[in-house]
């Protein structure tokens, strides 16, 4: 889980998982949720920056947030190319979603290559306190099998960057460009 908070989430998360690993960087959360959940064997809290956090990499496992806005290309860059989960559940601000399936922008492009996302759930503003001033949604990444190996993923992600920014005058030499057309 991505932030504990005050472990509603968590506790809930505890009923239904066999194990529950769940980051939190505030202090302050940090000490509540442990003082609340200490006596709970299925949870494991770890006080870290989600972007600094190892994902492993041998078992099978989801992740599940309700990450800081300001913060979401970060995270979702983060559990989608460094974890192996098979699915991420998170809460974001639904125009970042928007942003994610919108394959004129280079997220949306790399996203797309390595897992499918849809929408589970809108939440009104009015479920959260502190009221935020946009809506929210759940979304749902599920990994599937990728078109781009490993050893062209560099390179990939430098294409679609310059691709998106309209740089392609500096991708190729009109030589180049004329020879990649024959093959």
């Amino acid at each position: 889980e991505i932030g504990t908070g005050k472990g509603h989430l968590t506790t809930k998360l505890a009923k239904i998982s066999k194990q529950v690993t769940s980051i939190e960087l505030d202090s302050h959360l940090f000490n509540l949720s442990s003082e609340k959940l200490k006596l709970n064997t299925r949870v494991t809290l770890i006080h870290q920056d989600i972007l600094q956090f190892q994902f492993p990499n041998k078992q099978r496992y989801k992740i599940v947030g309700n990450i800081p806005y300001h913060l979401s290309t970060q995270i979702i860059k983060k559990v989608v190319f460094e974890s192996h989960a098979s699915d991420i559940y998170l809460i974001v601000e639904e125009g970042f979603y928007k942003r994610t399936l919108d394959i004129h922008r280079t997220l949306g492009l790399l996203l797309h290559t390595q897992v499918s996302i849809q929408q589970l759930l809108k939440l009104p503003a009015e479920c959260f306190h502190p009221k935020p001033k946009v809506n929210s949604v759940l979304i749902k990444l599920t990994r599937h099998t990728t078109d781009v190996p490993d050893k062209y993923w560099k390179l990939y992600t430098y294409f679609v960057s310059k691709w998106v920014n309209r740089e392609y005058r500096q991708l190729f030499t009109k030589n180049q460009f004329h020879q990649a057309m024959k093959h």
